[in-house]
């Protein structure tokens, strides 16, 4: 978020995979890097242009109430007592009576902005700083209680942090995804959960392995990696697909990239001159597998016990 002062708001192969495997994985696992970058996420648009955004003409005082007296604890008196506790932390509280009301109206006019998912208007609101101040609170509020985690991804692409980078991944993703502003931090939210759902879910469904090494389309019996989202979801909850889908393909990308980057080292190892790769995969077709016995020098110790197979690979 670029607005708030919340940190960034706003056959073949079974015999010579499992070799590889330990190197594929660490490499998947990893990101993908700047590759990605460079990929365009292809989404249709969901969010509708909001044309009703907050303004400071919406900042209208409303009735007050005495929040030390628990009766009569109306939805509308515990909402007004919400935007005064957060008005009695704020920078506007030695302001008069009339800046704590402003402050309020605001203030419950970004907490509703907010659960709503819709975009922020703070740039609407500031000519008037008491207002700016009660929405923004307001709007962090409902991120605050939705546990929404946020990073800054100026730093770099790659850090000492996993997980901050492939958020930064996912936030990138989401940008370019033409499904909401990016200093939107709910929708946002909603397409990062689904992106790392998406790329875990690659590395556990068969099919979207299977479908790695072979020009064979998975069955179409075949256990999906979600279901579709009904066609009148809410816009929310269709982000959360976008966001599932490119980060599902992101990681078959990914891997796919590692096992060719296996294969072209293994090409240049002794004994393994000649080897063409497999189906399906540039670089990868038709990848034989050296000899028992003959394996390149330093592969002995890569390869798994295997049924049927002494564990001297030599005799």
């Amino acid at each position: 978020m670029t607005q708030f002062s919340r940190a960034a708001l706003f056959s073949k192969v079974a015999v010579v995979l499992p070799a590889a495997m330990a190197i594929i994985l660490s490499l998947s696992l990893g990101g993908c890097g700047k590759k990605d970058e460079k990929k365009k996420v292809e989404a249709e648009k969901v969010t509708e242009v909001e044309a009703d955004q907050v303004t400071v003409q919406d900042i209208v005082a409303g009735e007050s109430y005495d929040c030390d007296d628990p009766s009569g604890m109306t939805a509308d008196k515990r909402f007004w007592c919400k935007g005064f506790r957060a008005w009695q932390d704020s920078d506007s509280i030695g302001e008069n009576s009339g800046a704590r009301d402003e402050f309020i109206a605001a203030w419950k006019l970004g907490y509703l902005d907010a659960s709503q998912g819709r975009n922020p208007a703070i740039d609407n609101l500031q000519s008037r700083p008491v207002a700016a101040e009660g929405y923004e609170t307001g709007y962090i509020a409902v991120l605050d209680n939705q546990g929404v985690v946020e990073y800054d991804c100026t730093e770099g692409d790659e850090t000492d942090n996993e997980y901050r980078d492939r958020w930064c991944e996912a936030s990138a993703s989401f940008n370019k995804s033409n499904l909401g502003s990016s200093t939107n931090a709910v929708l946002r939210n909603n397409y990062i959960n689904g992106f790392m759902a998406g790329r875990a879910i690659a590395l556990t469904i068969p099919t979207s392995m299977e479908s790695l090494f072979g020009d064979a389309a998975p069955d179409e019996n075949a256990k999906k990696p979600i279901d579709d989202p009904e066609a009148d979801a809410p816009k929310g909850i269709q982000v959360f697909y976008k966001g599932f889908n490119a980060g599902f393909q992101a990681m078959i990308d990914t891997v796919r990239e590692s096992v060719n980057q296996v294969m072209e080292q293994m090409q240049n190892m002794p004994g393994m001159e000649g080897m063409e790769g497999m189906p399906g995969m540039p670089g990868m077709d038709g990848m034989p597998m050296p000899p028992m016995g003959e394996l390149p020098p330093g592969m002995e110790n890569m390869m798994p016990p295997m049924p049927g197979v002494h564990d001297d690979m030599s005799e």
